[in-house]
């Protein structure tokens, strides 16, 4: 299972919102290149950036991303408000080893299918943030009605996505634990690799998730705030029998 560092980005800063709220912004690097530089020389394999500003609807950070691509030695999967083919596909000819979809799996899936045969499966992800069993989008505003399951099912099928990002809304950037329950019955029941995100607090977090079968778990805070080292992550990765 891959550790993945998240580098959320707001207003050319290495930030994190408390479940997704601005006004609750933590600042932890000035300049994002350095915390990207910093968890690939930890051994990190794939970083996970987000354009905040972009996602909310408040300018993009493309020059910031486009250096983090450029500088890092790693792959760099990247989200936040693209909502067009145009926009991944700029990302993806930037460099970006994938993109990250929200919102725009449920209302234009076939913008999304259209990236997958242009870029194929393995470039792109759809991330589904959740509440438990219930899916929200349009920054965690609006319920889509289904639940997670069946609500990755229609989506995998429908965009051909390569991938998952299972991200549970409550537990964002709180430190709180994450929610094993959840993402083991989305990996049992996905035909695509799931990533599971959201609350992790611990190296016991992550041992729970690769013991349910995830491709890979994105951690934010808990790696800022020295919870944990990225190494010691990778480490207890290795001995989840």
């Amino acid at each position: 299972m891959l550790v993945v560092p998240a580098i959320d980005i707001s207003r050319g800063k290495c930030v994190r919102f408390i479940r997704g709220r601005p006004e609750e912004a933590i600042v932890y690097y000035n300049d994002p290149v350095e915390a990207a530089l910093r968890w690939a020389d930890e051994g990190a394999k794939l970083l996970h950036v987000v354009d905040l500003d972009a996602a909310i609807g408040l300018g993009e950070n493309t020059d910031v991303i486009k250096r983090i691509i450029k500088e890092a030695s790693v792959k760099v999967q990247v989200g936040g408000g693209i909502r067009s083919f145009e926009r991944a596909a700029q990302l993806l000819n930037l460099g970006a080893y994938r993109v990250v979809f929200g919102t725009l799996a449920f209302y234009k899936p076939e913008d999304i299918k259209k990236v997958v045969e242009v870029y194929s499966p393995e470039h792109v992800m759809v991330a589904l943030d959740h509440i438990g069993e219930k899916v929200v989008v349009k920054g965690w505003r609006e319920a889509v009605g289904v639940k997670l399951v069946e609500a990755a099912e229609r989506v995998v099928e429908k965009t051909c996505a390569g991938s998952i990002l299972a991200t549970s809304v409550a537990q964002d950037g709180t430190l709180a634990g994450i929610d094993v329950c959840s993402v083991r019955k989305l990996i049992e029941k996905a035909k695509v690799p799931v990533y599971a995100a959201g609350g992790v607090s611990s190296l016991e977090d992550i041992k729970e998730v690769a013991k349910v079968g995830a491709a890979g778990v994105v951690v934010g805070r808990a790696l800022y705030e020295k919870r944990f080292t990225l190494r010691e992550a990778l480490e207890a990765v290795k001995n989840v029998g």
